[in-house]
Order: C-alpha cells, then structure tokens, then sequence
C-alpha cells in the first residue's frame, strides 16, 4: 500500500488526465458501437473486435510519467533499480502492480464503458444495465489476459525493447482479428450475445474474468521468479 500510495502522491495528475482519455476513447468508439448495435442482427464490422480488444489491455493502465517515458528514459527499468537499492521486498512490488492494474481497471472502465452507454441510443435499447456491465466483465477479462505479458515486459526488459513487443501484440491482435472474421466469427457478437442471453450469470463473463486473471497473476509470479535474477545495470 505504501507503494501504491507513492505513485499516486508522486504524480497527482495522473489519475485526471487517465479519466480524460478514456473519456474521449469512450466518446469516440462510442459511435461505432452504437451503429453495430443498431444493426447487430445484419452484419458484423470487424472493427468493432480490432477496436475492444486492442483497449482492453490499455483499461489497465494509469497515464502516468513513468508510462510515458519508458522509451526514453528506461523509466520501469529505473524504477526497479530504485526499489532494489532501498530494503524493500520484491514480492511487495509485484503486488503493489497489480493492485495498480486494478484500480486502473476499475477507473478506466467506469469511464469507457460507461461513456458509450450514456450516450449510445441504440447500446441501451438493446442491453438492459445488467446485460451491458456483463459486456463489459467479459473484455476487462481478455484485458487481464493480455495484461500479464505487459507486467513481464515492464520487468523484464528495456524501454525499446517494451515498445517492441507492444507493436508485435498489435500486429499479432489485428491479425487474430483479421482472420476469425474470414473465417466467419466475430468475438463481438459472441460476446454481446451471451451478455443479452444470460446477463450477469453469463458463462461467457465468468470465464473470462477467471481465466484472464488466473493467466495474470500466473504470469505475475513468473515475472517475480525471473525478475530476482535480472541484471539492471
């Protein structure tokens, strides 16, 4: 908690200017939605799966200093030779991130989500509030999912060497995307649809949530194991 507390007193702004842009990412794809949802039952735009599933990852992350600097500056590498040099435990940090990671899924959902339904017509003529925030567990749950490799990186490699490896998860998610919607599925649809059909006990939901962050902290742990051998210099 110390920790936690200490990058929120060291960058007060953060949490204002994260709210902002999820704000406007809200208000943004918040047109798009409301047209698929308008015309859900004719045809899938295989943007809408680009679109949630290259966010999902970004609901999990506070628009700090540090997380604007790590290409320049090494700023995660920096700041585990910071923890390092005072007696703090390695396993403080770990869970001090992911703490982080939820508070920021927590903000950063309320406002995305929630600005598309606001002001999404259509979103709300076809999903009741259970049925939406249903929709919404489901993709925080691939946002966990796809979170745990990020932890790794921020830990284990360099700044450019991060940046690196995010290019190759958005390559690799536009092409995921690209060819399930070739081959005739959507994951949106999917989604909304069990949403719509079994609302807050959707199966859809829980199992994502569950996997997501299961495959989150398991790789959370991972990166402990291999961060203690780590050279930083």
């Amino acid at each position: 908690m110390k920790i936690v507390k200490k990058d929120f007193a060291s960058d007060k702004l953060q949490i204002l200017w994260t709210m902002l842009f999820m704000a406007y990412m809200g208000f943004s794809a918040s047109f798009i939605m409301n047209s698929q949802f308008e015309h859900m039952n004719e045809h899938s735009n295989p943007f809408i799966d680009f679109i949630l599933v290259l966010y999902a990852p970004l609901l999990g992350f506070l628009f700090s200093r540090r997380s604007f600097r790590y290409l320049n500056e090494d700023s995660y590498t920096r700041m585990l030779y910071f923890y390092r040099s005072i007696p703090v435990p390695a396993s403080a940090i770990f869970v001090s991130r992911i703490m982080n990671s939820l508070i920021a899924y927590a903000i950063n959902s309320i406002m995305f989500f929630g600005f598309m339904y606001a002001i999404g017509g259509h979103i709300r003529a076809t999903m009741d509030i259970p049925s939406y925030i249903a929709f919404s567990l489901t993709w925080i749950g691939i946002g966990f999912l796809i979170t745990g490799p990020y932890i790794y990186w921020e830990n284990m490699c360099s700044g450019k060497a991060y940046f690196r490896n995010t290019l190759v998860v958005m390559v690799l998610t536009s092409g995921s995307v690209v060819l399930f919607n070739l081959l005739g599925y959507s994951l949106f649809d999917f989604i909304a649809n069990a949403s719509i059909r079994w609302s807050l006990i959707s199966p859809v939901m829980w199992g994502s949530l569950i996997i997501g962050l299961g495959a989150m902290l398991l790789m959370s742990k991972f990166t402990y194991t291999r961060q203690q051998t780590r050279d930083l210099t």
